[in-house]
């Protein structure tokens, strides 16, 4: 998961959602700060986690 500052606020970015709206990302100028693979985290896009864990 990709964590940007934007101008409404931190939103984390999943994987996909991230190479899919890369186009907005930088044409909204969002500021890349890091990445986490914790799972618990979601898309602010797209609502799901990078991968889906199976049981």
């Amino acid at each position: 998961m990709h964590l940007f500052e934007t101008e409404e606020g931190d939103k984390w970015v999943c994987i996909t959602c991230g190479i899919e709206k890369e186009d907005m990302i930088r044409e909204k100028k969002w500021e890349y700060i890091f990445d986490n693979a914790d799972q618990t985290l979601r898309c602010s896009i797209c609502g799901h986690p990078d991968y889906e864990i199976e049981d």
